[in-house]
């Protein structure tokens, strides 16, 4: 392996943040109601996904403790993770949820409120205070606007989160205008925005086995976020608004801007009154990011198509289908990308994403 001469930034890693601890941070009336308050919870083993056997089990991710990097029951800690940033030499790690992933499955509007409350604290007292290397971005009770908006305000400028999550799944399209007060409002902060990808499946298409689910999924899901980002008007009205998309590699971006261009074109004037260009104009403008796969054989293409380098580095450590650290080396290693382009994505557009190119 060679060792790459900088520090790497890792724009999606995960905690498993455990359902006792969370309990310590919740607020109001809902700290004190006993019994598991989500279905995705770590066993004692660290793995996420339930038994094999029953439950929630037809969907065991880490077949069985096979894959994926295991500890015990509070793995990782936040030394844990330290000492495996060190193991691949990244400099900052951005904080994802694991347990709360899926929280926009979460229907009680009031509870949904108090568990991404707890969760931000959470991570900022347990996380962020431990060492400087960790930053966050914070989950949002989306299903309440003026909360997210508030929430948002909170965790950017008292507890220093240098963006904020919204899932791919289980709030609706993320373009309709309720959400343009919450883009305003993210633009003014300047704060970045990611799209976390996740399972975009329909009840009449019922996969039969988690791999049929992952493998659609994905970037199913970000393509149908981008698409109705784009073509309700969000690049337009919020020009400076940065937005990544993630988990979900990045040669889908090059077919789906082709497709928007070409639908824009022969509807657009009637259909996307707000989308006031082609599509691949905003994407290309240089305020949207896309994860890549270090094993995507068309990292170049993508790089090409998008006139600019705006790709990213994600661990995804210590889920299942992580690679770290050979993911990194991968990367650093391939002879089909300039030095420049690897340290963008290793590097520097991670830290324009989320505006820490100034070391803050």
């Amino acid at each position: 392996m060679t060792n790459v001469p900088f520090g790497v930034i890792d724009a999606d890693a995960h905690i498993n943040e455990p359902e006792h601890r969370l309990r310590e941070y919740i607020e109001g009336p809902y700290a004190n109601i006993k019994g598991t308050f989500h279905p995705f919870l770590a066993d004692s083993d660290g793995r996420v996904g339930g038994s094999p056997l029953a439950g929630h089990g037809y969907m065991d991710p880490s077949l069985g403790g096979r894959l994926g990097a295991h500890g015990g029951p509070d793995f990782p800690t936040p030394q844990e993770w330290l000492d495996n940033a060190d193991a691949g030499g990244m400099e900052t790690i951005f904080i994802f949820p694991t347990t709360l992933l899926g929280y926009a499955r979460i229907i009680d509007p009031d509870y949904l409120i108090a568990i991404t409350r707890a969760y931000n604290n959470y991570v900022y007292e347990e996380w962020l205070k431990f060492n400087p290397r960790f930053k966050s971005v914070a989950l949002l009770p989306m299903m309440d606007v003026d909360e997210s908006i508030k929430e948002m305000r909170r965790c950017v400028t008292e507890l220093g989160y240098k963006g904020v999550f919204l899932s791919a799944v289980g709030f609706g399209l993320l373009g309709e205008k309720r959400y343009d007060p919450f883009y305003a409002e993210a633009e003014k902060l300047g704060t970045a925005v990611v799209v976390h990808g996740g399972h975009a499946t329909a009840e009449s298409q019922r996969y039969t086995k988690f791999i049929q689910r992952h493998t659609i999924g994905f970037p199913v899901s970000n393509m149908m976020q981008m698409m109705h980002m784009t073509y309700e008007g969000v690049y337009e009205k919020f020009p400076t608004l940065r937005v990544g998309y993630l988990e979900a590699g990045c040669t889908w971006v090059p077919y789906l801007l082709n497709r928007m261009d070409e639908e824009w074109e022969k509807r657009g004037e009637f259909e996307t009154p707000n989308c006031k260009k082609l599509p691949s104009e905003y994407i290309k403008g240089g305020n949207v990011f896309i994860h890549a796969e270090p094993g995507e054989e068309l990292i170049p293409e993508v790089i090409r198509v998008m006139g600019t380098n705006r790709l990213f580095y994600a661990s995804d450590w210590p889920h299942w289908d992580n690679e770290y650290p050979e993911s990194l080396y991968h990367i650093w290693e391939r002879s089909d990308l300039t030095e420049e382009q690897k340290k963008g994505i290793l590097r520097d557009n991670a830290l324009e994403m989320y505006d820490m190119t100034n070391g803050s």
